[in-house]
């Protein structure tokens, strides 16, 4: 499988004091809401040992169209609601396309 059009999401979120474990959690069950053939190929939370309320984030799709789609779906959504309420600052993040994935390249 060629790497060319696989569309990316990456960030940061800074959950309100004390609260990253339940944003992790929530995000779990966001991914989880688009189902097994949403078009998500994988997707990394990241914790940091030194920032208690950080986490960094990363997904990768098998193209924007299945990003958009999934993420516009109301279960998603209906779980999308309920993050900001834990946020401590406005999420930071890039949408980009994979260039190299496990050893392979994107086509030109």
């Amino acid at each position: 499988m060629s790497s060319g059009n696989m569309f990316s999401v990456y960030g940061r979120m800074t959950a309100l004091s004390g609260r990253r474990a339940e944003l992790i959690a929530l995000l779990v069950d966001g991914f989880r809401a688009g189902g097994d053939d949403s078009g998500l190929l994988t997707y990394s939370i990241n914790t940091a040992w030194d920032d208690p309320d950080t986490i960094w984030l990363t997904q990768l799709w098998i193209d924007k169209e299945a990003h958009d789609t999934t993420t516009r779906s109301e279960p998603v959504a209906a779980v999308t609601r309920r993050v900001g309420p834990l946020l401590a600052q406005q999420p930071e993040g890039c949408y980009g396309h994979a260039v190299h994935v496990h050893g392979r390249t994107a086509e030109s």
